[in-house]
């Protein structure tokens, strides 16, 4: 006689349950009707961008124009990249608008 069978337990609950797709049949023709569940992890929400300029984004775009060790100043209406090009210090003015447009 196994442990098994002496504590009640049977192995058929002991084997890790699977996530299977639910099949509902409307009737002998019709095609079967198959419904997924989507557990926990699985749904991720569609991709929105940010509508608005961020500061990394402006510092890249700053970066690309040219611009070395940069700092970045955040306004409500504004980003501010300081910093290096070509040994002289300047700035640009980026606006907080989607794209971060040049303002100056």
């Amino acid at each position: 006689m196994s442990i098994g069978a002496i504590l009640g337990a049977n192995t058929s609950y002991a084997a890790p349950v699977a996530a299977a797709p639910t099949v509902v049949e409307l009737g002998a023709a019709a095609a079967p009707l198959v419904q997924v569940e989507y557990r926990r992890g699985y749904y991720r929400p569609p991709y929105r961008p940010i509508a608005a300029c961020t500061p990394g984004q402006a510092a890249s775009k700053a970066n690309r124009m040219g611009i070395r060790n940069a700092r970045v100043i955040v306004n409500r209406n504004v980003v501010r990249v300081a910093g290096w090009k070509r040994g002289l210090r300047t700035s640009v003015v980026f606006a907080r608008a989607p794209g971060c447009p040049f303002i100056r």
